[in-house]
């Protein structure tokens, strides 16, 4: 597949607007179901693994409410298993 058309259709997707493949197809001079199928692999692709955060969300959100810091977060978390980085939970 194409680069320049799969990074054309991510915008759509990204976006999560339903593109004209007709028009599009034109645009990158191909058939409109080969934009489709870029359209249908890329929207498959971003639907990817949870995050490791998933499993901690309800922790994360009340110790928020309560106004911790990250680093008070990480630590808390580490110790009930969470195996990411403090970046991942700063941000």
């Amino acid at each position: 597949m194409r680069r320049d058309l799969r990074e054309g259709v991510t915008i759509y997707v990204t976006e999560n607007i339903k593109p004209n493949f007709a028009e599009i197809a034109r645009q990158y001079n191909v058939d409109y179901r080969t934009v489709k199928k870029a359209y249908e692999e890329v929207k498959a692709g971003l639907k990817g693994r949870p995050s490791l955060l998933d499993p901690f969300k309800q922790t994360i959100d009340s110790k928020l409410e309560l106004n911790c810091s990250a680093a008070s977060i990480f630590k808390f978390i580490q110790k009930k298993g969470f195996t990411g980085s403090y970046t991942l939970v700063k941000d």
